[in-house]
């Protein structure tokens, strides 16, 4: 039996220019300020505007064989170490953020001497002396240390795209099973030549202190305003109205505004919108562009939140998958608000998570995923999980998550005012309310769980349309104690294990009241590898959804009478569209 040596490969992209120093579009050139050659990085170039971006890759490897030189790895790493994502299923979790535990990679090299002859073009220039007018030429191996250098060279790392790599000796790098993350901390190297450098998920990018919207206004009103009239004054400092656009609103204070803009002048077209007051406004007052969204939807709004607020790569968004996942099940989910501050981009996407949808990062398709709070679809199947075929012995445990079961739900909408607070139901007009009586009464849970949901989503006037399918279907879903199961499996399985993605898990962890193995429907919250390439631990929680549920939908889908007994079971089938009753006479109960 032959044992294949496995490898992993650390790879970090970097911005370098394309250009070469002196030539063609770069003007640069030795003088008594500029006294030796960049190195094809934006911090060291001496032409900046007319730097040719290009990307780069530095590999790096444990000190093994295996590898082309042609792949130019760096045999400098330590260890790699992982925190897993771990999703919030309906944002209903105490223990975790709304947007859930980002994941997070944690990888060690060790420094070492470098010749440079890899990193730098005009290394041979460096020898020889023409690359500098300050001294003669010296070998850069005599000098300094190859991450101490980088981290001079490129200081610009945080955002930029890190990738872990696993796989054998002879495996192609573009064969290899890859995780994608974008860099967040650099630390070392220290005295003994350490060096760390952290990464996480894309949708780090969309942190709270990273990313607001709306963004920052800088403009200052240059006149005094009355608490009546739409009068027109000019933004100071000068010329700072190209940050705004052409019209649009606006917050001055506690005042709500429309405006148009012509270069520094602005003209106010409306006051006391969204429910503010009019009121006086000095000069020198903030004139903070409002982040506004009329008629929207939920998977075009977190991708506009995403694209120009935490300057997320649209390759990362697969925007035509988001779309038909909400046109299939948030349909009617229209909505409206007024973000009168920065605020931050994970919070906006938190509140919307609200709605019964959830984001994630996928790290090897290098895509953020979606999906609603939603049962399996007709055409979709639960992969069966097991004692028997997937789970690895005495690495399995079940807990119940006594916290997140819910008896009733109350949703709050219908801004009041939009500069007030919107964590306080003395600000919105409804209260949207579902109460499970049952599970509150002595014969079952004897106690009552409360979930409060505030929203500035739905406008001014509420939408009882949207405030009461969300209500039901997070009672439905939490109205008894979610068990959440934690297990170890084999990598050969891991096609079966994805986040997010519903399973049937058979264990004599769950058992029916007679201590058979009751199949149980769960969803995938976590993943994590415990040993690389090889065995990999998840968690996975109740996938409850009680009842029966039908909705309108295209002529594609199964009729009652041509359903199968499994599609039957899921509801997913026509309704009548007059009478919103399922075809066998019972209902109605539109759920979707």
């Amino acid at each position: 039996m032959t044992t294949r040596e496995s490898l992993q490969i650390v790879e970090i992209d970097i911005n370098r220019c394309t250009l070469t120093y002196g030539a063609g579009a770069c003007t640069a050139s030795l003088s008594s300020s500029d006294v030796r050659k960049c190195y094809n990085t934006y911090f060291t170039c001496q032409d900046k505007s007319n730097f040719a971006t290009s990307i780069e890759t530095l590999r790096f490897a444990r000190n093994q064989n295996g590898f082309k030189r042609s792949d130019r790895v760096y045999p400098a790493l330590q260890s790699v170490s992982t925190n897993p994502i771990e999703i919030n299923l309906g944002g209903v979790s105490d223990r975790k953020a709304s947007l859930g535990k980002r994941a997070r990679v944690k990888v060690s090299f060790k420094d070492f001497a470098d010749s440079d002859v890899w990193f730098d073009r005009y290394q041979s220039q460096r020898v020889d002396g023409t690359a500098q007018n300050d001294e003669g030429g010296y070998n850069p191996l005599d000098r300094g240390t190859f991450f101490a250098k980088l981290r001079r060279r490129f200081p610009y790392y945080v955002g930029r795209s890190l990738r872990v790599k696993e796989g054998y000796v002879g495996d192609s790098l573009s064969s290899m099973r890859t995780r994608n993350y974008v860099i967040t901390e650099w630390a070392g190297p220290d005295a003994a030549g350490n060096v760390t450098i952290t990464a996480s998920d894309v949708l780090d990018l969309a942190d709270n202190k990273k990313a607001q919207a709306p963004k920052p206004s800088k403009g200052k009103l240059g006149a005094n305003i009355a608490a009546t009239g739409t009068p027109s004054f000019d933004l100071t400092p000068e010329d700072i109205g190209d940050e705004y656009p052409t019209s649009g609103s606006a917050a001055i204070g506690s005042e709500i505004v429309t405006f148009t803009r012509s270069n520094d002048t602005i003209t106010l077209t409306g006051r006391s919108q969204g429910g503010s007051e009019a009121s006086t406004h000095s000069i020198d007052d903030s004139f903070q562009l409002c982040y506004v969204v009329e008629n929207g939807d939920i998977a075009n709004v977190a991708r506009d939140l995403l694209l120009n607020y935490a300057d997320v790569d649209a390759s990362y968004i697969p925007r035509s998958d988001w779309i038909a996942e909400a046109s299939r099940w948030l349909s009617n989910y229209t909505i409206n608000t007024i973000i009168t501050k920065p605020t931050g981009v994970a919070k906006l996407l938190s509140e919307l998570s609200k709605f019964g949808t959830m984001w994630w990062w996928d790290d090897e398709s290098a895509k953020i995923l979606m999906r609603a709070n939603r049962p399996l679809d007709y055409d979709e199947t639960a992969p069966d999980l097991s004692d028997n075929a997937t789970f690895i012995e005495d690495k399995t445990g079940v807990t119940d998550l006594y916290d997140e079961r819910l008896s009733r739900v109350l949703f709050y909408h219908g801004v009041i005012d939009y500069t007030g607070s919107v964590t306080s139901g003395d600000n919105f007009r409804r209260v949207s309310v579902a109460i499970d009586g049952e599970a509150e009464s002595q014969l079952e849970y004897d106690q009552t769980q409360t979930h409060e949901v505030f929203t500035r989503w739905l406008g001014e006037a509420g939408s009882n349309t949207v405030a009461t399918p969300v209500v039901a279907r997070l009672l439905n879903r939490y109205r008894d104690t979610p068990r959440e199961i934690t297990f170890e499996y084999d990598v050969k399985d891991e096609a079966d294990v994805q986040v997010a993605s519903p399973v049937t898990v058979q264990s004599r962890l769950l058992q029916d009241d007679t201590g058979n193995s009751l199949p149980t429907e769960m969803q995938i919250t976590s993943i994590e590898e415990v040993v690389p390439g090889h065995r990999l631990k998840a968690k996975a929680q109740s996938y409850q959804f009680s009842g029966r549920y039908g909705f309108i939908t295209g002529n594609g889908r199964p009729t009652y009478s041509s359903s199968t007994d499994s599609q039957r079971s899921k509801g997913t089938y026509f309704v009548d569209e007059t009478t919103l009753e399922f075809p066998d006479g019972t209902g109605p109960y539109l759920y979707f």
